[in-house]
Order: C-alpha cells, then structure tokens, then sequence
C-alpha cells in the first residue's frame, strides 16, 4: 500500500516538472558566456527608488572574463578596468552587436589565466572571511 503512494507521488512530481517546464520552456533561459563575450548587466539598485523610470535599467555592455565555481562572473569595462564585483548569471543578458569580433581575454586585459585564478581566489578569500597573503598583492 505505502509503495502504491510512494510511485503516484512521484509520477505526480515528474508530471509537475513537465508541464513547469513546458509552460515556461520560452522563460527559462540559461546562458553560459564564453570569456570575451559582451553582456548587459541588469541595474538592481533602480529597482528600489522612487524615480526609476527614468534611470537605466541596465548597465553595459561589459566584457566577460571569466565564469567562477560558483557560477558567477567576472567582468570588465570596455576600456579594460576589471571590476571588483561578481555578477551573478540572472543578472545578465547577452549584448547584440552589428559586427561579431572575437578577441581573447587575456590579449584585452594584459593578465595571463594564472593571474585570473588569483585575483577570483583572492576574491573567495575576501567573502570567507580570511585575510588574503601579502604575497598575492605583490
């Protein structure tokens, strides 16, 4: 009897599954930017204001450098100034330009992949709390 139960809750759930996904399937984006891609970012301190209807509702475009293990990504300013900040994915949009260019990060930013893998692990120092080594601002 509970094995009975057991499998019509489960049918239910996987039937609840496809039918979400099948009435949002044209909502549910996930992205997956390349390093060297262009992307908006949307600008969620203008969600809270009063007059927001005349600020930008997004920023950018800006360049992707990289995604991290958590899924968020590291972005750049055109003019090549890395930002501090990690943008998480649901935040970004993809930036249409007329003309495609593909250049690569590393030529754009003038940092090799190794010193990428140390500005993000400084970063996941930074929010667990512990002190980065002098060694790494050197």
């Amino acid at each position: 009897d509970i094995d009975s139960i057991r499998e019509k809750v489960l049918k239910s759930r996987f039937q609840s599954i496809k039918q979400f996904e099948q009435m949002f399937k044209n909502r549910i984006k996930d992205y997956n930017f390349a390093p060297g891609s262009l992307v908006l970012v949307r600008n969620t301190r203008v969600e809270k204001e009063l007059n927001r209807k005349t600020k930008p509702c997004y920023l950018g475009p800006m360049l992707v450098i990289r995604r991290t293990k958590g899924g968020s990504y590291m972005l750049a300013e055109l003019d090549g100034s890395i930002s501090k900040l990690r943008y998480a994915a649901f935040r970004l949009l993809p930036y249409h330009v007329h003309s495609h260019i593909s250049v690569p990060v590393t030529s754009i930013m003038g940092f090799s992949d190794k010193a990428l893998e140390c500005m993000e692990g400084i970063e996941e120092e930074e929010l667990e709390g512990n002190e980065p080594d002098k060694e790494d601002y050197e």
